[in-house]
């Protein structure tokens, strides 16, 4: 069995939210937990195929996950950090037994920018969707000030907006919703990038939130600076949109 594979009991019951590291070690003392049939005492016990493994916490079976995905609804006055010494951090509005492994942001938003933030422990994961080479799509919702876009406006994003240092940014979809209200496309990831392309054509953002980012949609029932797991298929559709195998089994 590939080492990669293996997993520590109490690390694979803190994946699950069922505790901080130490709360589930004591219950992994208390003889709650059983693996394959045979109560475990030892929190460091090592689990060596835990898509097979028969994980039973209080007699209820449990479904280990390998890694964690979260998505959460971003709000305004939040920093996309672990730590920082003047401003809130989105890793705040985590529990901490939801962080063991060590989560990683696929991106970064503003601090006055709300919406999606996928969090995960996959490294390889993140960096595929992060990465050029893979072109994912991230949809953004804005309100703006300045003349209402055109036709004309679209095909200039499509083609590829010019920004103020003479960077040109790769092809974007521009839709145009009501009033001041718009939709917007990219498959990159400048710093300030949606807030610079509005610049760059004579217009500010007044209001900007992250929708979706690839296959993965921002739950409308998740209210601002809360969040979830993941589902399954929202899993498998992620590593499927960037070519990276994943055990079905597994997730």
């Amino acid at each position: 069995m590939a080492e990669s594979t293996r997993l520590r009991l109490d690390r694979a019951l803190a994946r699950l939210g069922l505790g901080t590291r130490k709360e589930v070690r004591r219950l992994i003392k208390q003889g709650r937990v059983e693996v394959d049939g045979e109560v475990i005492t030892d929190h460091g016990f090592i689990i060596s195929d835990p898509a097979a493994a028969r994980v039973v916490l209080d007699d209820e079976m449990l479904t280990l996950r390998k890694h964690t995905h979260l998505m959460l609804n971003k709000p305004e006055g939040f920093v996309t950090a672990h730590k920082d010494n003047r401003y809130p951090v989105i890793m705040d509005l985590i529990p901490p037994e939801f962080q063991a492994g060590g989560l990683t942001s696929v991106g970064r938003l503003d601090i006055d920018t709300t919406g999606l933030i996928f969090l995960t422990t996959d490294g390889e994961l993140a960096h595929r969707l992060m990465s050029p080479k893979y072109q994912v799509e991230k949809t953004y919702h804005l309100l703006y000030q300045g003349q209402p876009f055109t036709d004309i406006d679209k095909e200039q994003f499509r083609l590829g907006i010019r920004l103020e240092d003479h960077t040109v940014c790769l092809p974007a979809e521009l839709k145009i919703l009501t009033g001041n209200a718009v939709q917007l496309k990219i498959t990159e990831g400048k710093y300030h990038q949606v807030k610079r392309m509005l610049q760059a054509t004579g217009r500010e953002v007044t209001y900007l939130s992250r929708v979706s980012i690839g296959s993965l949609m921002l739950d409308p029932d998740l209210t601002e600076g809360d969040f979830r797991l993941l589902t399954r298929q929202e899993i498998l559709d992620l590593y499927h949109l960037v070519r990276l195998e994943v055990d079905s089994n597994y997730l």
